[in-house]
């Protein structure tokens, strides 16, 4: 009983430094690079731009996975059941899964606030936080944990303290599912394979990992997670995926021309020689190589043999 009480009040303890911390994040940590503004260690920047960017993302990924979730949670999201989404950018996932699931609670954090603040549903709650340090919430808290493309955003080495965090909140009996893109695309042309060379070199230079979709599995269960479900999606970029394989391309290629401020330092590129590169390869050479990118999926359970 003593423990459990020590533990609680250390909890409390935690999640009242982290609100401390978390109030100076906007301020502290952020930088204008090119005239556009950056977070951190983030690949993208966190502005106007980059939100409506990521709007046209969830809508082609949510036609593209057949939905907001591909795990079965209509099993055991209920009347009362926390719902919680890692790095929710500008929300667009969470007000949805809030709206579908209207007597469940429903919860983003982003390290940026991004986010609406009035006009969202009673049952859709948003914090700004910073994941890798910790989440503010206390153990067994969620039935469903759900993340989507952070391989930008979070350094390689604070994928397993985040994942053993996620199992720490997440009921037993709850699931988890996560998405993430490969970061290099399958097929590419040489204009793109031009790129991607100075490209990962730059993630590395910040401790991402464009590659850590293709490490779903092995990295969850190295956090403690058991009986992993994995697949992919072979996304077609360009005109040869019809209209969201249109809509894909120019996503992609509006995501690598934002990146350009700080991605040039790793090229002998000229910025101008840069863009030129990156709209000829997502305007046409996608199409002459019928070039692709791999999304992958992983969900699991948490059972109660490894609470």
């Amino acid at each position: 009983m003593g423990g459990n009480l020590s533990r609680h009040k250390d909890r409390r303890k935690k999640n009242a430094k982290h609100t401390l911390e978390n109030e100076s994040i906007q301020e502290q940590q952020f930088k204008y690079i090119g005239g556009r503004k950056f977070y951190d260690i983030y690949a993208f920047p966190t502005d106007i731009e980059e939100v409506d960017r990521l709007h046209q993302q969830h809508f082609a990924l949510k036609r593209i996975c057949g939905g907001n979730y591909t795990a079965p949670i209509r099993d055991i999201i209920k009347p009362g059941s926390r719902i919680l989404d890692l790095g929710c950018g500008p929300g667009q996932w969470t007000l949805e899964i809030a709206q579908e699931f209207p007597h469940a609670q429903v919860f983003g954090i982003d390290i940026s606030a991004n986010f609406p603040t009035s006009i969202k549903p009673e049952n859709s709650h948003f914090t700004v936080g910073d994941i890798t340090k910790g989440l503010p919430w206390e153990d067994n808290y969620f039935d469903f944990v759900w993340m989507r493309y952070l391989f930008s955003a979070i350094k390689d080495a604070d994928w397993l303290n985040l994942y053993r965090e996620v199992k720490r909140v997440l009921k037993p009996g709850g699931i988890f599912e996560h998405h993430e893109c490969d970061g290099f695309t399958t097929t590419a042309g040489p204009k793109l394979k031009k790129f991607q060379i100075p490209y990962e070199a730059a993630f590395i230079s910040r401790g991402l990992n464009v590659r850590f979709a293709c490490q779903l599995s092995e990295r969850v269960t190295m956090a403690g997670f058991k009986d992993v479900q994995p697949s992919y999606i072979s996304i077609a970029i360009g005109k040869h995926g019809g209209r969201i394989g249109e809509i894909w391309a120019a996503n992609a290629k509006e995501s690598c021309l934002a990146m350009k401020p700080w991605v040039t330092n790793f090229t002998d590129f000229t910025e101008d020689e840069y863009e030129s590169i990156i709209r000829y390869a997502f305007d046409y050479e996608v199409d002459l190589y019928k070039a692709h990118h791999n999304h992958h999926i992983i969900w699991v359970r948490k059972i109660e043999s490894y609470v």
